[in-house]
């Protein structure tokens, strides 16, 4: 419900993005949070492999969503549109990116029940 909520706000943010929040939500997307997941996962029993998958496809921004708007409502945010909007841009980038990559985990799970990754 969240995620047709954030997408229904995207063309009214469509406006305050640029740029910069492309290289900022697939920097996001691609660099640091897998980075951060598989740092996280160092310490688990998981092999690399393992925490890099954990660390891509990983919890989603939705969090995000609550955190601005608590800090907007507990100061004041000079031009915050432009926060939401790169926010609402990489929920929406992770979607699209995650959900045409699936078929990745799938591939992932089935080579592991064979034994092949390990």
């Amino acid at each position: 419900m969240l995620l047709v909520l954030v997408g229904s706000t995207l063309p009214a943010l469509w406006s305050a993005l640029d740029w910069r929040h492309s290289v900022i939500g697939f920097s996001l997307l691609l660099v640091l949070r897998p980075v951060a997941g598989w740092l996280a996962l160092k310490g688990t029993d998981l092999v690399s492999g393992d925490r890099w998958i954990v660390g891509f496809f990983g919890v989603r921004g939705i969090g995000s969503i609550y955190y601005i708007a608590y800090a907007s409502g507990h100061v004041e945010l000079i031009d915050e549109r432009p926060i939401w909007a790169l926010v609402a841009f990489t929920i929406f980038a992770s979607a699209m990116l995650h959900g045409t990559t699936s078929f990745l985990m799938g591939r992932f799970v089935s080579e592991l029940k064979q034994g092949s990754l390990r």
